[in-house]
């Protein structure tokens, strides 16, 4: 199941991000998009995950690790 990231921008600054990974990902996505009306002034981009970069510490006792990024790419809007 893939993450998707909603960024949200009201009367062009941006405001925020809301991550979703929840089973219904692409329902969920759209439904929270639907919230933030442009009449209101809001714009979403719509971004996936496209991969994970790990931060690793390598010691004696093997190979651990420290910490995760997801990384995003936006979707293109048609």
């Amino acid at each position: 199941m893939l993450k998707h990231r909603i960024v949200i921008h009201r009367h062009g600054e941006l405001l925020g991000h809301f991550d979703a990974n929840a089973r219904m990902t692409r329902q969920a996505v759209m439904e929270i998009q639907g919230l933030f009306k442009a009449a209101d002034g809001f714009r979403c981009e719509l971004w996936v995950e496209a991969g994970e970069r790990r931060i690793l510490e390598s010691g004696p006792d093997g190979i651990r690790v420290l910490g995760s990024d997801t990384l995003f790419t936006p979707v293109a809007t048609g």
